[in-house]
């Protein structure tokens, strides 16, 4: 499980086999249709080492196509909007976090999945949308040094408290309002069943909870940031993610990890609707759902795999670490991410002039 902190906020980190620029440079060399070839954009870092390792280089030796990787991280939606008015674009398949989805359906950014070709494949049905395919699980939740604590924190509102009584020695994330919105609710005293759908009312409510805390915890943007907050000891508790968590050494173990009142969402293999090798991209898909592949990437980086047969094919102690494992799963509430998808650049800009004020 080593570096999944870095997978999400290292973007930039380039791995890989080529660049933009060089992508770019071989294009007099025939159409980008032409080519027997992938190009994936991904998150860079450890994370998309893994990846490599696990899938694509692999994908590469049995199906003799090429994966040409990117690794633009958040600027990956951009990017393919950025090419979006091209009849044939550069990118063929880009590993995108959940919102996307509905961002890109909204701009008519996504090829439509053909299941057909998947038919022989076994996913979890919360990982299957029309315009995108689930490919690994992760979490926000609870995550706190079981040192520092005489009797076990188990909901947010006891995260409340705890920065009310200690102040800064709380983290919570900043990078976005998503996620944060649903934890607010939920210290409010909101079951997790009540959380969605989320309403104007609902929000506000939020952000009155979040103004409590707001000048009493240490906010962190990037997974390495939060990481260093609770390794450093900084910190006692917070949100953070769940895989994660268990790669760190606080007082020399891992923090606790709560399940309870979670939240879990997926990450999506998007294709562009003018991605020139559509099959190709359909073909390593195929691949990394595989039982084989999501196992084996599953006990590298601690995302939990959306293959139901990959969960038998790991170590019970791997299982127990995983969100998309019960009894895991059904004690956390799953992400909206279709209202997130819709509404995300209005309620960036209130997020923004709210963390600002």
């Amino acid at each position: 499980m080593t570096g999944r902190r870095l997978r999400r906020f290292l973007c930039g980190v380039t791995i890989a086999i080529t660049s933009a620029a060089s992508l770019s440079a071989c294009g007099d060399e025939g159409g980008a249709a032409e080519r027997n070839e992938i190009v994936f954009n991904s998150w860079g870092g450890d994370f998309q080492k893994a990846q490599s390792e696990v899938i694509f280089a692999p994908f590469e030796t049995e199906s003799k196509i090429k994966v040409v990787q990117l690794s633009d991280g958040e600027n990956i939606y951009a990017k393919v909007k950025s090419q979006a008015g091209q009849d044939i674009g550069e990118i063929d398949m880009v590993h995108g976090d959940a919102s996307w989805l509905m961002r890109g359906r909204q701009d008519n950014l996504w090829a439509k999945i053909d299941y057909s070709e998947l038919s022989a494949v076994n996913i979890y049905d919360d990982a299957r949308d029309d315009y995108g395919v689930g490919v690994l699980y992760w979490s926000f939740n609870i995550v706190y040094n079981p040192a520092k604590f005489t009797e076990a924190p188990t909901t947010w509102a006891d995260v409340w408290d705890y920065a009310k009584q200690h102040p800064k020695r709380v983290a919570m994330w900043s990078a976005r309002p998503n996620y944060v919105i649903e934890a607010a609710l939920m210290a409010d005293g909101t079951r997790p069943d009540g959380v969605y759908p989320l309403t104007g009312e609902k929000i506000d409510r939020a952000y009155a909870k979040l103004d409590e805390i707001k000048d009493k915890v240490a906010w962190f943007e990037g997974g390495a940031q939060g990481g260093r907050l609770f390794e450093e000891g900084q910190v006692d508790i917070g949100m953070f993610y769940g895989g994660d968590a268990f790669s760190l050494k606080v007082d020399g173990a891992a923090p606790t990890v709560v399940w309870n009142q979670g939240l879990y969402t997926r990450d999506y293999w998007l294709i562009p609707a003018n991605a020139p090798h559509k099959e190709q991209a359909l073909q390593l898909l195929k691949f990394a759902l595989q039982p084989q592949r999501q196992a084996e990437l599953a006990d590298r980086t601690g995302y939990g795999p959306v293959a139901p047969e990959a969960v038998a094919q790991l170590d019970p102690a791997v299982q127990a670490k995983l969100t998309s494992v019960e009894p895991q799963k059904s004690s956390q509430l799953s992400y909206d991410y279709e209202w997130w998808g819709e509404n995300d650049d209005a309620q960036l800009q209130r997020w923004t002039t709210w963390l600002r004020g």
